[in-house]
């Protein structure tokens, strides 16, 4: 009898130092094959993209099959990422998402012909007709969230300077030494910057994440941001990203608890030489259940 006690004491000790542990540390879940992607409340604040924050523990691991795009050229050889995990969850405020999939080593480009891996998140703008997957058609866009690895790297370590990718690079010298030309005026050095003179969005620092408008396909278009903030990290052969946004975003797509809505996603593997249209993609929009 006192031997039956004490196993269930020690059980139950057992059980409540895994309820402690649970609700302070992440637990990975074995991921289950879903038709959508449930979005459960919780008591945390997201403004901030954590992939290891144990709130992840209120939401099962969601798996979808990714195919090669095959619509437009160019096209991927074959498909790279054939599968994606998706955690989903939301504070009332901002809604989050947690993506994961397997990739051999991380690749953040630099130099030539080099690639980033990337991963995308797309919501239709208007969710009682929803546009092709295929990044949206005229009249009928899409809002698009794109993080890469390489805007990561740029906004936490600074871009990387020619010596960093090319160190064994030489510079030529000049027979004759010249005085260093004055700084000169702010629009004397933008007419060598076209790009920022002309406020493309492409030609400033990254946050990690891009903010995108599109009506199918080679209409993507940059918009200014509004608060999305997203985090990636590789690890033991896996990326695992979170991309946070609001939950209403007028004039773009919008979240509701209890409407319909729908949500799609692509990744990239720049290792593979995945860029723009050579991507692994959602077959089909998943309904998006928000809680």
């Amino acid at each position: 009898m006192q031997r039956l006690r004490a196993i269930l004491i020690a059980a139950t000790l057992a059980w409540l130092a895994a309820c402690a542990t649970s609700s302070t540390t992440l637990v990975e879940q074995d991921p289950v094959a879903m038709t959508e992607v449930p979005v459960a409340k919780v008591e945390a604040d997201l403004s901030a993209a954590d992939p290891w924050a144990a709130y992840w523990n209120a939401s099962r691991p969601a798996k979808f099959v990714l195919i090669a795009q095959q619509v437009v050229p160019p096209r991927p050889d074959r498909v790279t990422t054939d599968g994606i995990q998706v955690q989903a969850i939301h504070d009332g405020t901002r809604v989050a998402f947690r993506l994961r999939w397997p990739d051999a080593e991380p690749s953040e480009a630099g130099r030539l012909g080099e690639y980033s891996d990337a991963v995308a998140l797309q919501f239709p703008v208007v969710n009682e007709q929803l546009p092709p997957v295929t990044m949206g058609a005229a009249g009928m866009p899409v809002h698009i969230f794109h993080w890469r690895a390489q805007y990561q790297r740029d906004a936490e370590r600074g871009k990387p300077e020619i010596t960093d990718l090319y160190p064994n690079a030489s510079i030529d010298m000049y027979s004759m030494e010249f005085k260093d030309a004055a700084g000169g005026t702010q629009a004397e050095r933008e007419q060598f910057n076209p790009g920022v003179a002309l406020g493309n969005p492409q030609s400033f620092r990254k946050s990690g994440v891009d903010e995108i408008l599109a009506e199918g396909f080679a209409t993507s278009a940059v918009q200014a941001g509004h608060g999305a903030v997203a985090r990636g990290e590789w690890r033991d052969g896996w990326w695992t990203v979170v991309i946070a946004r609001p939950l209403v975003i007028d004039g773009a797509s919008t979240l509701r608890a209890g409407a319909a809505t729908s949500v799609a996603w692509a990744v990239w593997q720049g290792g593979e030489r995945e860029v723009g249209s050579r991507k692994s993609v959602a077959i089909n929009w998943v309904p998006l259940k928000v809680q």
